[in-house]
């Protein structure tokens, strides 16, 4: 079989708690949303990086789910003072630091639960 090379273009997540998410993300990754109307109601969208974003509503997606059904893994500069900005827009952590030889990390909430892990590698 042929190897097939992608690239991931974009992700939509559906979003419970739209104006708490809005502020979290805008902080916490420096996101710039744009609001869109569609299907009857607004949908935001920005930049993660390279990857577009696309915040709809949950009762449109029809997405009942109360956890996430991913996780992202996050490589940051400078954990400790991203976790006081996790925690000024609504974020929650699951628990301590850890730490091995690779990197510092901590696992955390957004604000519709959605979990995320920040890792500061060692260098």
């Amino acid at each position: 079989m042929e190897k097939v090379d992608y690239q991931i273009e974009g992700m939509t997540l559906a979003v419970t708690k739209m104006d708490e998410m809005l502020d979290f993300y805008s902080s916490v990754f420096n996101i710039d949303f744009e609001e869109n109307e569609m299907y009857g109601t607004k949908l935001y969208s920005g930049n993660w990086g390279d990857m577009k974003l696309l915040f709809c509503p949950a009762e449109i997606a029809r997405n009942t789910a109360d956890q996430n059904r991913h996780q992202f893994d996050v490589i940051v500069s400078d954990l400790k003072a991203l976790i006081g900005t996790v925690k000024a827009h609504g974020g929650t952590l699951m628990g301590e630091i850890t730490e091995n030889d690779q990197a510092l990390s901590v696992g955390v909430y957004d604000p519709d639960n959605n979990s995320i892990v920040f890792k500061e590698l060692r260098e």
